[in-house]
This record gives C-alpha cells, structure tokens and sequence, in this order.
C-alpha cells in the first residue's frame, strides 16, 4: 500500500472518527472503504461522458450541407460509424 497525505475540514474528520468507532474500524480503512465506493459512482460517468464525446466528434464529421450523398440515408451506419457501405 502506498501512503499519501491529505487535508481535511475538522468537520469532517469528526465524521470520519464517528464513523470508525460507529464500524469499530480505523480511520484508514474508512477512509479506504469511502474513497473507493466515491469513485466507484465517479468512473462511469467519465466512460459515459468520453463515449458522448467520441460521439459528438464522429457527428462532425456527417456532411450536412450541399454535399450530402445520395445514398445517406441507406448508408447511415457508414457515414456515421464507418461500418460496411451497402449496394
């Protein structure tokens, strides 16, 4: 394990004492436990949040003006996603 040092309000190191005498843990591991289970909720909204990024660079790249194919619109998918062109 690798040991870091941070700063805290009083506020919340009271909290943090409550809770580890209320779980008959040390402080440590409730920081652990606590650190963990936050960026647990954190990570996917990241993954979430650069999909819709990739996105959003993939739909500049749909023409939208004047020069649109003909066959857009059977060939979504490829002009989207680059998936296969359809006949």
């Amino acid at each position: 394990m690798l040991r870091i040092n941070i700063y805290i309000p009083e506020n919340l190191n009271q909290r943090l004492d409550f809770t580890a005498k209320y779980m008959q843990k040390v402080k440590a591991e409730v920081v652990r436990e606590a650190l963990e289970a936050g960026l647990k909720k954190i990570q996917p909204k990241s993954t979430s949040a650069r999909a819709l990024l990739d996105l959003a660079k993939k739909a500049e790249k749909i023409p939208t003006k004047g020069n649109i194919p003909k066959d857009f619109i059977k060939n979504l998918d490829f002009y989207t996603w680059g998936g296969k062109k359809r006949e």
